[in-house]
């Protein structure tokens, strides 16, 4: 670890735009004491996506805010980039949560403020498959509906990021399109430098970081590589978007499960219809990179040519820019 590495680290805004905890009421939360341990400032964590109903989401959503509120000694929850900056004077860790998929509105675009009122400050518009708002990156592109042009408007309005992740090209570009605010990837890769559907175009990256909007790259190996999640593989991935697009629209979102007992593939490959042959999904033992790898990380950038500032963008303040401009009324 190269010496300057670990004080960069320390007082660094490291900001993880989404995990890969299975969405349940059933959750034990205690396993989110993994990312501040790790270093990790500030996580949106998933209360629900497209394959549970919308009732299920909101349980979830509702079981995860009274944990959270009930451990205020450890946890902030974030309405306002404001409370990451206390949570970290406080030495607490800070987080708000995100839904992936419109399902979860059950059609009614007054779900949109209530979830904010609850929580919520990021969301996707599709997982995978085609709902009534978007089309899904493993569905016909059929792009944004007018309820979803609703919904991108919604979002705006009441202060939640719009979240182009897991849906399809034609959708995407729509979204951006739509979007008064920066839009984000929270956690897709360039599908150049690995070709993969959950993977994103070259036109989509310049989309997004012409809203202003933050790539964030995912951990996953089967989106990353060949199951690959060394760190000369995720330089790769951040060298790409950087070239694309500029050291500004560069984050993280490890779509990272600390629950290392459970394979991740044998979920993927219980329901065929969301994660489909042909895209990796029956890889055994799929490997998963983690906010763990992040210092080993920083010397691979600091070693290929990025300064402390850029570093510090990827980290988290890339991210920060985005919350407090979205996350703003109107």
């Amino acid at each position: 670890m190269h010496e300057n590495t670990e004080k960069l680290y320390r007082e660094a805004l490291v900001w993880d735009a989404h995990a890969g905890v299975f969405p349940s009421s059933e959750v034990d939360l205690n396993l989110l004491d993994e990312w501040p341990a790790l270093g990790v400032s500030y996580l949106s964590l998933n209360v629900g996506f497209d394959v549970m109903d919308w009732q299920e989401t909101l349980a979830t959503l509702a079981a995860y805010r009274r944990w959270v509120v009930e451990h205020a000694e450890r946890f902030v929850l974030v309405s306002e980039v404001q409370d990451i900056d206390r949570a970290r004077a406080e030495n607490k860790f800070a987080l708000s949560f995100d839904i992936e998929g419109m399902n979860a509105l059950n059609g009614d675009i007054n779900m949109v403020s209530v979830y904010h009122a609850l929580g919520v400050r990021q969301m996707l518009f599709a997982y995978n498959l085609n709902n009534a708002a978007a089309g899904g990156c493993h569905d016909e592109d059929t792009g944004l509906t007018e309820f979803g042009r609703q919904v991108v408007d919604e979002m705006n309005r009441v202060g939640m990021i719009v979240d182009c992740s897991h849906a399809a090209y034609t959708t995407t570009m729509d979204i951006m399109h739509e979007s008064s605010k920066p839009v984000v990837f929270s956690h897709s890769n360039p599908a150049v430098v690995w070709g993969h559907q959950r993977n994103i175009t070259d036109d989509q990256i310049r989309a997004c970081a012409a809203t202003g909007g933050v790539i964030g790259l995912n951990g996953l190996g089967i989106f990353l590589g060949d199951n690959d999640i060394s760190v000369d593989t995720m330089l790769k991935h951040v060298r790409y978007v950087s070239d694309l697009s500029g050291t500004g629209h560069i984050g993280f979102g490890f779509d990272y499960s600390p629950d290392i007992d459970v394979d991740i593939g044998d979920i993927l490959r219980s329901r065929p219809d969301y994660w489909p042959a042909g895209q990796q999904y029956d890889t055994r033992d799929i490997r998963h990179a983690s906010p763990q790898q992040l210092p080993q990380l920083i010397d691979a950038l600091a070693d290929s040519g990025f300064d402390d500032t850029d570093i510090h963008g990827f980290l988290g303040e890339n991210f920060r820019r985005v919350a407090t401009s979205a996350w703003q009324r109107g």
